[in-house]
C-alpha cells in the first residue's frame, strides 16, 4: 500500500500546469491575477527544486499572502473571488505535493493540504471563470485523485 500512497506525490508532481495557450493572459498589474501568478511561480519553483522544505515554506507564504489579500479586498466581484479560489487552491496543491514527496506516503499533513486545496474551490464560479477553467480542471483532478487515498490512509472523514 505504501507504494500506492507514494505514487500520489509523484502524480501531483507530474501534473502539468496549464500552458499560456490554454489559459488566459494574466496581468501582473491586476492584483487578483498577481495572486495566481505568484502561486504558479511557486509551483514551478517547487517542482523544479525537488519540493525542499524552504520551497514549501515559500508556497505557504504565498498562500498566506493570498488569504491576507482576500481579507482586505472589498466588494470583490465573482470573477475576482474565482481568481482567489484558484490562487489559494493552487498554492495548497503545491504544498500537498511537497508533503507527499517528502513523506513518501499520504500523510496527515498531505491530506490536510488537500482538504485546504479543496475548500476554496467552492468559491469557483464557472460563469465568472474567464479563462481559469484549465486551472480549475487541474485542481479538481488532483483533489479527486487525492481524497480516496486520504480515506484509505484514515486521514479523511467518511
Amino acid at each position: 500500500m505504501r507504494p500506492l500512497l507514494a505514487a500520489l506525490g509523484t502524480l501531483l508532481a507530474a501534473l502539468p500546469m496549464p500552458s499560456d495557450a490554454q489559459a488566459r493572459t494574466f496581468s501582473r498589474a491586476d492584483p487578483y491575477d498577481a495572486r495566481i501568478i505568484a502561486a504558479h511561480r511557486c509551483n514551478s519553483a517547487a517542482v523544479n527544486g525537488g519540493y525542499t522544505e524552504p520551497l514549501i515554506a515559500e508556497c505557504k507564504a504565498v498562500y498566506e499572502a493570498t488569504i491576507l489579500f482576500e481579507r482586505f479586498a472589498q466588494a470583490s466581484t465573482p470573477a475576482q473571488r474565482t481568481a482567489l479560489a484558484i490562487a489559494k487552491s493552487l498554492s495548497m496543491m503545491t504544498i500537498a505535493a511537497g508533503y507527499a514527496v517528502q513523506d513518501g506516503v499520504m500523510s496527515a499533513r498531505t491530506c490536510q493540504a488537500i482538504r485546504m486545496m479543496s475548500q476554496p474551490l467552492a468559491d469557483y464560479d464557472p460563469a465568472a471563470a474567464n479563462g481559469l477553467e484549465p486551472f480549475y480542471q487541474l485542481l479538481v483532478q488532483t483533489r479527486d485523485q487525492g481524497i480516496p487515498k486520504c480515506r484509505q490512509g484514515g486521514h479523511w472523514p467518511g
